[in-house]
């Protein structure tokens, strides 16, 4: 049996809208895209300074700008 490989649409540094799960409607930025999923950071700080990093399947976000 053979897999399909999914290809990575994304590339570290790209700006993304998330569309589904906990950070639903945040902006973040690609840090590592993988096969399934990308690890992003999000635009918007925590109330320590610091900008919350989490992953994300290919399909609960939108890329609406590419990484130059």
């Amino acid at each position: 049996m053979s897999e399909e490989q999914e290809e990575i649409l994304v590339q570290p540094g790209d700006h993304i809208f998330i569309t589904a799960g906990e950070y639903k409607g945040e902006l973040a930025k690609v840090i590592s895209p993988y096969t399934n999923s990308a690890t992003v950071e999000m635009e918007k700080r925590d109330e320590d300074g610091t900008k919350p990093r989490t992953v994300l399947r290919h399909t609960e976000y939108e890329v609406i700008e590419k990484a130059e």
